[in-house]
Parts: C-alpha cells; sequence; structure tokens
C-alpha cells in the first residue's frame, strides 16, 4: 500500500538523501521473529511524515515478479545487504570512520544496547585487503552515498566523440589475483538473532556465512583508472539475442568523451574507493534481469535482457521484472543529472524508447504519451506525459512567459497540468533545450493538452 498525500507530508529528493535511509538505500525490515513471518528486502522508494512519525515508502518484486509498495517506520528499517556505509569507532565520532558494505543485520536481544540493530560488515583495508566485523551498533553505521555527482554545466559544447569506440557490459569484470582477508565471523556469540542476505522464512535453518569475494576494493584510485580504461578499451563480447529491452542515451546527455566518461562512471557506480559495478549488480539482483551499457556508438545504449532460463516465456510475462529495470535505471539517471530541470524531459525519452504496457500503441496517442512517473514532482505518483520542444528564440523574447499565463488555466481545465522548464520558472536547465512537460491522468486529455501547447507556440 503506497501513501496518500492527504495524510503525509512528502520530502523531496535532496531532503530524503540527508536522512538515514536515503532513496535507493537497500533495507531489511519485517523483523518481529515470530514462526511464519517472512523477512523482507527491498529498496527505499521515497520517504514522509505522517504526523510526527518518519515513514518509508519500500519497493520489492514478490514471487510472481510484480513490483509491491509497502509503508514501513523509520524505526523497523535496517540496511539490507551489500548497502555501502561508514562505520564509525564510537557513536557520533566520525573522525575515524571506515568504509565498507553490510553483510548482515541483526536485531539486538540486549535492553542495554543503545541500537535496535547490530551489524556484521566487510570493511575496507589498505590496498585489495578487507577484514569482517561482527557485533557493530547500529549507531555507529551509516548509509554512504557512492561518489557520482558530476557537474555536466563545464561539459556544454556540441563537439561529437573522436576516440575509438567501446563497449562495456555490466557487472564490471573482477579483477584477477586473490584478494587477502579474514574468514568471515559468526555472529553466534553476540546476543542477536542472525539475518542473512536472502530472503527467509523465520524458524527455517539458514548458512549465515556470506562470500564476499566477488566485493573486492581496488588498490587505489590510480590503478582504479588504470583497469576502467583497459576494460573500456577491450571489446567485450555479449550475447547476440535480441535485447527485451533497448535504451538509447540522449544525445543532449553525452555532448563530449568526457561527459560520457562520467556517465559510465555513475551508471556502473563507482565508489570513492574506486570501485566500479555496484549499481549495476544492485539492478540485476533486484530486477532479475542483465544489464549491458554500450559505450561503443553514439548514443550509448543500455540492453535489458530478462533472466529467462528456457527462453520460452512470453514477452507479456517478463513486462513486470523489466519494467523494475527501466526505473532503476532511470533512477540513476535522473541522479546523474541531479536537481537540473533536464530530468523530466530524461524521463520522457527514456520511457518513450522502451517498449511496454507504459508506452500506448501510436494509433492510440497524438501525443506520444507515456505513462511513468512524474520526475519533476516529489511523490513519485505516475501520469500520462508528454514534451513539447520551445524553440530558442521563443524563450529569448520571453515568449514562454506569455504561453504560460494564456495556457495553464485552459489545461488545467481538462484535467491535465504543465511544467514549463526554461529561464525564469522554477525548472530550468542548463544540459538540454527548453520544454514543456504536460501530464494528466488520462491519455485523451494529455493528447488535447498536447495540441493546445503545440498550436499556441506555431501561432505566436
Amino acid at each position: 500500500m503506497e501513501l496518500s498525500d492527504r495524510d503525509v507530508i512528502r520530502f523531496n529528493a535532496e531532503q530524503c538523501a540527508k536522512l538515514a535511509f536515503p532513496i535507493g538505500c537497500p533495507v531489511w525490515y519485517n523483523f518481529s521473529g515470530h514462526e511464519g513471518t517472512t523477512l523482507k528486502r527491498g529498496i527505499v522508494k521515497s520517504a514522509a511524515l505522517r504526523g510526527s512519525q518518519l515513514v518509508y515508502e519500500i519497493t520489492y518484486s514478490d514471487d510472481s515478479e510484480h513490483i509491491i509498495t509497502e509503508v514501513v517506520e523509520d524505526k523497523q528499517l535496517g540496511f539490507g545487504a551489500t548497502c555501502p556505509v561508514t562505520i564509525s569507532s564510537a557513536h557520533n565520532d566520525d573522525s575515524n570512520a571506515s568504509e565498507g558494505e553490510i553483510v548482515m543485520c541483526a536485531q539486538s536481544l540486549s535492553s542495554s544496547n543503545s541500537s535496535k540493530f547490530m551489524y556484521s560488515a566487510m570493511i575496507f583495508l589498505e590496498g585489495s585487503r578487507v577484514r569482517y566485523e561482527s557485533g557493530i551498533d547500529g549507531e555507529r553505521v551509516k548509509y554512504r552515498a557512492l561518489d557520482s555527482a558530476v557537474n555536466l554545466a563545464d561539459n556544454n559544447n556540441d563537439q561529437p566523440c573522436q576516440e575509438e569506440p567501446t563497449v562495456v557490459s555490466a557487472p564490471a569484470k573482477k579483477q584477477s589475483g586473490p584478494i587477502a582477508a579474514t574468514t568471515p565471523p559468526s555472529m553466534a556469540g553476540n546476543q542477536c538473532q542472525c539475518v542473512v542476505p536472502t530472503s527467509i522464512r523465520v524458524g527455517h535453518e539458514v548458512d549465515n556465512s556470506v562470500d564476499s569475494s566477488s566485493r573486492k576494493r581496488p588498490r587505489n584510485e590510480e590503478e582504479s583508472k588504470v583497469k576502467l580504461e583497459s576494460t573500456l578499451r577491450k571489446k567485450n563480447k555479449y550475447p547476440e539475442k535480441q535485447p527485451d529491452l533497448e535504451i538509447k542515451v540522449p544525445l543532449w546527455l553525452q555532448k563530449d568523451r568526457e561527459t560520457q566518461r562520467k556517465l559510465l562512471h555513475h551508471l556502473l557506480g563507482r565508489s570513492s574507493s574506486g570501485r566500479l559495478g555496484h549499481n549495476m549488480k544492485r539492478i540485476n539482483d533486484e530486477s532479475q534481469c542483465k544489464i549491458a551499457v554500450v559505450w561503443d556508438e553514439k548514443p550509448m545504449i543500455i540492453k535489458v535482457f530478462a533472466k529467462n532460463k528456457n527462453n520460452v516465456a512470453p514477452r507479456s510475462k517478463l513486462f513486470p521484472e523489466l519494467k523494475r529495470a527501466r526505473l532503476m535505471i532511470q533512477d540513476l539517471f535522473a541522479g546523474f543529472v541531479g536537481n537540473d530541470g533536464s530530468r523530466g524531459r530524461l524521463v520522457y525519452e527514456i520511457s518513450r524508447c522502451c517498449a511496454g504496457s507504459h508506452r500506448p500503441n501510436a494509433n492510440k496517442s497524438t501525443s506520444n504519451a507515456v505513462r511513468d512517473i512524474n520526475p519533476l514532482h516529489t511523490d513519485r505518483s505516475e501520469s500520462y506525459i508528454s514534451v513539447v520542444d520551445i524553440p530558442n528564440e521563443f524563450v529569448r523574447e520571453g515568449k514562454h512567459h506569455q504561453l504560460h499565463m494564456t495556457l495553464v488555466g485552459s489545461i488545467r481545465d481538462i484535467g491535465c497540468k504543465m511544467n514549463i522548464v526554461a529561464d525564469g520558472f522554477t525548472h530550468t536547465t542548463k544540459l538540454c533545450a527548453p520544454y514543456v512537460l504536460v501530464y494528466g491522468v488520462r491519455l485523451q486529455d494529455v493528447d488535447q493538452a498536447v495540441k493546445m501547447v503545440e498550436d499556441t507556440i506555431r501561432q505566436t
């Protein structure tokens, strides 16, 4: 069950980033411990205040690959397996914090413990070494945002790529050679109930050891860069079969080679320690799809393959997992552009190029609308959205203000709304051309509203 806007005060993306569990954070919940209770693993979708209580919307895929959303109070959440974190030496002392990943999460049975949860984590050391620590008080653990912030304003030239094309398939290629690590310690000696990184029924016997040999840390930042470069230069072969989804990355998002490279780093998931492939692995695990990023042409292409072992399932039955993968990839792109108003056009263009039930047939929509999340709003509710380009001279002459005053009331009267993304409005962009985002509940209403915008631009 999702949150109703009438009952809550929602946090925007910037506010959510400051919370203990930001958007995209993997979590465990439903820790009651009673026989027959199912422990659940999901991803944070949004956060809000319901009265005085902080609550989160958590999404996960059920056994039928349907996307389920549940509302969970903040005190019932623990960091999920492989979640990137920092671990301080003492509560509220971040001066000597270490980077790591969560291996296990547990409820504390000790009444004297200041935290409800305790963790076992893999902590990164010098070079390729790691160590495991168990019994970590939850007060010492904080979510670690991956280093993917990019300033695109400095890359606004339109020069085409000149370097040799390359291909990258995800997840990223593992480094060769053994990893020096100690054996993961058991948490049996602590006063806690062990939780392993898989969905289980309480009361079943489980193995609490975790193979983390694939989660290696590069020796240093420079080595990571060299290894990435060598990986990019190698033509990685990928199955010749047709992908179930093919996402063509907008050209305005990759105007030069350096911007392409930054985008690639962001998509793969590059932590501050230089480790690659985290984002692709997470999407692979959560969506049950295989993702390949093809970098040998412009535009960059992301291919999505459903993990269909028998290769005989009807395409319609693959839609839930393909939608999950598409939405997670869209969120990665939205994180790349940040608060820039281009995120509305970005989501629309990505959604438009993907086949699926979200995209009406051409003979059903005159506006090429798609049903997707409106990225310019914080509630992440779905509606039909479409984009209308605004000519640059239209903006230079200030006519876009007249466009807004002329249409905002009449478009509202037919059950739709519009956002103008241009200088002088709430949403501005430095990355793409100015545009109008039109959205509404009914497809035919959006078609009508888009025609009104196009006619007004043409006649002004």
